[in-house]
């Protein structure tokens, strides 16, 4: 990437992008649908159904059905990474990403059919409540402060053994930018070194281990050294707990373990745009399942 270039999305503004793409197509369900009355309690008063609303969705189409299953599985796989940016939430933080998550699911779901009395008794009032819930997810961006580093790299095994400088991107991101080095990567450099396949693996493995340990004469690396030019580098220490994680990653996975040390690190840093170094295939196709972008090593 050129530096005359803008910067790329950061992760905060990525999330909001796919929050109004999805808020587009739901308009789309909302109006495809329909709100008939739905309250069981007898015109005369005879029978009453405490706490039963007036107003419910209709039968939906097979076409319709299937837009909507497709817009909760969308929403079900945006929604744990949206609330990993609130890793410790003030109450009105909590109660307001309940309420709108809740909110955009119970409208997809449609579970029963006359206990939701959120559901109006128009279509267009009901779009408005719509986009009202997505307005304030959106608004709770902005309690996320801005990023000193404009672009962040997670570098993986074998990109390091590819290619150990990790200034090697800046023709691919840009001259400016903090490479992080994560626990799984550096236990799996260890390995290789000691008990890899090859000789040659062995051998890359030790060089890209000399020059990460030569690192540590530039300071502190736990809190972020100079590497060349203004790239830095620091070393992660912290594996990856979370109950808010994607729950198809499993931890005893290397692969799934450095996708989910990337997720957290996003959360902490949203107002940054992140890359992965990565020649995997495997690796790649898991990092665009949690749409994080990867670059190769040239």
């Amino acid at each position: 990437m050129s530096q005359n270039k803008s910067l790329p999305s950061t992760y905060k503004e990525h999330l909001v992008h796919e929050l109004r793409a999805m808020e587009t197509d739901y308009v789309g369900v909302l109006n495809d649908s329909e709100i008939q009355y739905v309250s069981p309690n007898s015109p005369d008063g005879k029978h009453i159904v405490l706490g039963a609303a007036d107003w419910g969705w209709g039968p939906s189409t097979p076409q319709l059905e299937i837009r909507r299953m497709d817009l909760l599985r969308r929403l079900r796989g945006w929604e744990p990474r949206f609330r990993l940016l609130f890793p410790h939430p003030t109450p009105e933080v909590a109660a307001q990403l309940n309420e709108s998550l809740g909110h955009l699911e119970r409208w997809l779901v449609r579970e029963g059919t006359w206990n939701d009395w959120s559901v109006p008794q128009y279509i267009p009032q009901a779009v408005t409540r719509l986009q009202e819930s997505v307005q304030r997810l959106h608004d709770l961006t902005g309690l996320l402060s801005a990023d000193p580093w404009p672009i962040r790299l997670v570098v993986d095994t074998n990109a390091l053994i590819d290619n150990p400088d990790l200034a090697a991107y800046t023709s691919q991101i840009g001259p400016r930018y903090m490479a992080h080095l994560l626990p799984v990567v550096l236990r799996e450099l260890d390995d290789h070194k000691r008990a890899g396949r090859t000789e040659s693996l062995r051998e890359a493995a030790k060089k890209a281990d000399r020059r990460l340990k030569g690192l540590r004469t530039n300071g502190d690396v736990t809190r972020g050294v100079k590497v060349a030019g203004d790239v830095h580098a620091v070393f992660e220490y912290i594996e990856p707990r979370s109950q808010a994680l994607p729950d198809w990653l499993d931890l005893s996975v290397p692969d799934d373990r450095f996708v989910a040390s990337t997720l957290l690190l996003q959360s902490q840093h949203p107002g940054s745009a992140w890359y992965v170094a990565t020649s995997d295939l495997n690796m790649q196709t898991k990092l665009a399942a949690v749409a994080i972008p990867f670059i190769e090593p040239e």
